[in-house]
């Protein structure tokens, strides 16, 4: 009898060890809802965005925790991307929830943010998802005003004096067309063309005959995407001579393999993020070394932007409790987190993240964004 109960006793704290150790494990598991454009128009950015994210991952994650990821695909529809929202925020196991979308996707879940209060880290450069701020809701990329500042500041010292600019219909292009004629007066250009398409068009040649018709000095492209890869086709293919500056949401692995290679966009120029280029100095250039080592190739934009978002939830998990209130305070409390593209800042008032201090204009030599002379 004595023997029989310390094999019970034996079974039991041997029970016990193992339901302490699987909640052990349980508690360790992070997990992030992701609303991704898988397919559609915005698919090739996306791609690369996930491909940083995923080397930041595999050489950094979140120490001590296992990542879990419930990934949802919008296709490039905000109806769709609000959708997916709610069903992700609507799971109670869902810590934080990353929008790899476009603007426009991303604006479809800002408007309700706050209803299901958990942190959310989008993608997306309109300047409305970082200003006003809403509470839940944190932007990475700079704004268009501070991207288009280095563009207009550039266009000056260049003197030019005629812009054309093409851009889509969304959101994010509209917007970006605001704040490029906005600046106009102050940086003395003036627009002498304004074409614009829709984000699903296949066909830009009709934009493309008016541009070169109105023989601009220079050109910028808001397109991303798939229509950044058609659009400069076909700019190429009409003999624009015109210099083109494009977004930097434009320029992706996708783009450079659509075209034929790098080497064959040589001379476009781009208000980018500094990541953009080889960083060599702090803990910047650390962070773009494990990258490049991590994907096997120089790193593109979005590649860097995914590595970015990876830090971004490092320092907010690091920083809380793990809750959705704790997340979302320690986001709003970052000042000068070291990131590739450049510090990430937020406050109360704006939860833009990376700012004027972020972009620099580039341009391709021998198929590397390198900064301009």
């Amino acid at each position: 009898m004595k023997v029989r109960n310390l094999i019970e006793q034996a079974l039991v704290a041997m029970a016990l060890t193992v339901t302490a150790a699987f909640h052990s494990a349980a508690q360790q598991e992070f997990h992030v809802g992701v609303v991704a454009s898988v397919t559609g128009p915005f698919a090739s950015p996306t791609k690369d965005t996930f491909d940083g994210f995923y080397a930041w991952e595999k050489t950094r994650g979140l120490p001590g925790k296992k990542l879990v990821l419930e990934i949802l695909d919008d296709e490039t529809n905000p109806v769709n991307s609000a959708n997916a929202f709610r069903k992700l925020a609507s799971e109670p196991a869902i810590q934080l929830i990353v929008m790899n979308t476009n603007s426009t996707s991303a604006l479809a879940a800002k408007s309700f943010a706050s209803e299901y209060k958990v942190p959310i880290i989008t993608g997306g450069g309109i300047d409305a998802l970082g200003i006003p701020a809403n509470p839940w809701m944190f932007k990475v990329a700079p704004s268009a005003a501070d991207s288009l500042r280095v563009l207009a500041e550039y266009i000056k010292k260049k003197g030019f004096k005629r812009v054309a600019h093409i851009y889509g219909t969304d959101a994010y292009g509209q917007n970006d067309h605001k704040v490029l004629d906005g600046y106009a007066q102050k940086y003395g250009y003036d627009m002498a063309a304004e074409e614009s398409f829709s984000i699903d068009d296949t066909n830009f040649t009709a934009q493309w005959a008016r541009i070169k018709a109105a023989d601009p000095d220079i050109i910028y492209s808001s397109a991303s995407g798939r229509a950044a890869i058609l659009s400069f086709k076909t700019y190429k293919q009409l003999g624009v001579t015109a210099p083109l500056a494009v977004t930097a949401a434009g320029v992706g692995a996708a783009f450079f393999q659509a075209i034929g290679g790098a080497r064959n966009a040589d001379g476009l120029l781009s208000p980018t993020q500094r990541g953009t280029f080889a960083v060599t100095t702090g803990p910047a250039a650390e962070y773009y070394a494990t990258l490049q080592r991590a994907l096997g190739h120089t790193p593109v934009y979005f590649n860097v932007f995914g590595y970015d978002i990876g830090l971004i939830m490092e320092a907010a998990v690091k920083n809380s409790d793990g809750s959705r209130q704790g997340l979302r305070d320690a986001l709003e409390k970052l000042k000068d987190l070291p990131c590739i593209n450049g510090p990430v800042t937020y406050t109360p008032q704006n939860h833009t993240g990376n700012d004027y201090r972020a972009v620099a204009m580039g341009v391709l030599k021998n198929g590397v964004m390198v900064p301009v002379e």
